[in-house]
């Protein structure tokens, strides 16, 4: 298979819970770890003030494909004595044993357990919270993005797990990825005994039924998801490499149709995750109200209204001048009516974020997939050697084109908004109509930290970026070794919207809302190949309000140089 330019730079343990009982419990015990008809653990999400999603699936023995019932119970964290809420359901082939609960009629902004059981076969127990209602004075996410099987261990979900001040996991794509072993990401798989099953690209409904499986019995996943509610939103390789409406790069000639593929992974999608069924293509995309202090909402870039991304090598390779990249732009990249979402939900975005403004909600917060904020391509020239050429070259064949022509300043990602800027400044206008200045955007997919300013092609400050790192697959460092961090400080010297810019490291961001002000911790990982592991904050910033829009201030960890072009003095 192709793997293209943007994914070479882009590159069970116990919960210390108390299980519900219908029995009387009179003190907390510990909880004992799943029976072996529970080993994909358990995982809850999608929350509403009264409401949220709890997930799980049978594993035991299902003689001729005979459904099981399952009981389930939700109790109060405060009050493990008696369950508030219970009931059955039932695990059959059609959703491949998976089971999920809308439990309903819980009371806003509370803590619960939950479990399933079948006899003397028991789950694990997980914890959500309800949505706040009323006042609210401070929300904690945990956000993640790019997990690769292969790549390495799932660390960076385990140190989330052992937080216990996170009221969500936000979850921005890339959750599995579809390759067969040894694909793109996949070289440490076979030393670590990380192989994907099946062997296989993912193509069918099975396929992709057991990849979800296998990845669902990692404890560091297990874990994560047991302790903290998941919001997940899916980027491209939850399908395809590089996916949009009406393909994917990774979808090739011989393969089965494209809406047969998409369709089977979206089923499988919504059979192993805690999110709600797909009634219409709208629920793609949903809004988060947290009380009085922020919304939320998850964006869908990819499946719906996407059109192709700009395959970049196609056109550098014949590029030599800058008049040729002038008409690169005027011909190609700034046509109008090139999409990444559709009006209506635009529509949907602009009403969320101006029903908060009203309602006196100092913050909103738009999940998304690609970097959003402007990102260029700084002259490499002088600086890439001939080894990082090599080690990318193999999987990358337009990387000497791209070197030489990145003088030019091209877009460094076409497949993020930059390959759509008509898109962008559509969505801006969208805003800026509605008086929303002041977005801060989550972003997954590059494996690397971005702090980006956000500015209309008018300079007028639409918000700030924060985008996450992968928690395994390769980050820049896997090509440019040592070299990365002076790469990296190139990228934000060339780009006055980026504040700064980190391809080093594995890990997710901690971020942390009060009234006043967030704050930004890039919490990294020191390996990923083995499950002994350290945890360090390699830096942080804090996001205020100023001028109706959002700026970042009070960067710590940063060394000399960083510090300077943060402050836009390098």
């Amino acid at each position: 298979m192709r793997i293209n330019r943007r994914t070479i730079l882009a590159a069970s343990t116990a919960l210390p819970l108390v299980a519900c009982s219908k029995a009387p419990v009179p003190k907390p015990k510990p909880l004992t770890p799943a029976t072996d008809e529970f080993v994909h653990g358990v995982a809850s999400g999608d929350m509403t003030e009264t409401s949220a999603i709890i997930w799980t699936r049978w594993d035991g023995e299902t003689p001729n494909d005979t459904p099981v019932v399952l009981d389930w119970d939700v109790c109060l964290s405060s009050d493990i004595s008696a369950p508030v809420k219970t009931g059955k359901v039932t695990a059959n082939t059609e959703t491949d044993y998976t089971v999920k609960v809308d439990v309903t009629g819980l009371d806003a902004g509370k803590n619960y357990v939950y479990r399933f059981t079948a006899g003397a076969a028991a789950s694990a127990a997980g914890r959500f919270s309800t949505l706040p209602a009323g006042k609210t004075d401070k929300l904690r996410f945990a956000v993640v993005s790019c997990c690769n099987w292969e790549s390495g261990f799932f660390n960076a979900y385990d140190h989330i797990a052992n937080h216990k001040g996170f009221d969500a996991v936000l979850h921005l794509g890339d959750y599995f990825y579809e390759y067969g072993q040894g694909g793109w990401g996949g070289q440490a798989g076979e030393s670590i005994g990380r192989l994907h099953e099946p062997a296989h690209e993912l193509l069918t409904l099975d396929d992709y039924r057991k990849r979800h499986a296998q990845y669902r019995t990692d404890p560091a996943l297990q874990a994560m998801t047991a302790a903290h509610p998941l919001l997940p939103i899916w980027d491209d390789h939850e399908v395809a490499n590089d996916s949009w409406s009406g393909g994917a790069q990774n979808h090739n000639q011989g393969e089965d149709e494209w809406e047969v593929r998409k369709a089977a992974a979206l089923r499988a999608y919504y059979e192993w995750m805690p999110v709600r069924e797909q009634t219409s293509r709208a629920d793609m995309y949903k809004a988060y109200s947290f009380g009085d202090l922020l919304t939320l909402v998850t964006a869908e870039t990819r499946l719906s209204a996407r059109d192709e991304p700009i395959n970049i090598d196609l056109h550098t390779k014949n590029m030599t001048t800058l008049a040729d990249a002038d008409k690169f732009r005027k011909e190609v990249l700034n046509i109008p009516d090139r999409r990444m979402m559709d009006a209506a939900q635009t529509d949907f975005i602009v009403d969320a974020f101006s029903k908060s403004k009203t309602s006196g909600q100092p913050w909103r917060l738009l999940g998304n997939q690609v970097i959003m904020g402007k990102v260029h391509t700084a002259d490499l020239g002088p600086y890439v050697k001939e080894e990082n050429i090599l080690a990318m070259e193999a999987d990358w064949p337009g990387v000497r084109d791209f070197v030489r022509n990145s003088a030019f300043g091209l877009p460094l990602y076409p497949d993020s908004w930059d390959g759509y800027p008509w898109a962008r400044q559509k969505f801006y206008d969208a805003l800026n109509k509605a008086g929303i200045n002041d977005m801060l955007v989550v972003t997954g997919d590059a494996h690397e930290y971005w702090v980006n300013d956000l500015t209309d092609d008018n300079g007028v400050k639409m918000g700030v970026e924060l985008g996450t790192t992968s928690v395994t697959s390769p980050t820049l460092k896997s090509y440019f070794g040592d070299d990365t961090p002076d790469y990296s400080l190139l990228v934000t010297q060339n780009n006055k919207d980026v504040r700064y810019y980190n391809a080093m490291h594995n890990g997710y961001i901690d971020l942390f809302f009060t009234r006043n002000k967030a704050s930004a911790k890039l919490v990294t990982v020191d390996t990923i190949l083995s499950r002994n592991y350290s945890a360090d904050t390699i830096a942080q910033f804090t996001i205020r309000k100023h001028d109706d829009s959002l700026k970042f201030t009070s960067p710590k960890g940063l060394k000399l140089k960083q510090r300077a072009l943060f402050s836009g003095l390098g």
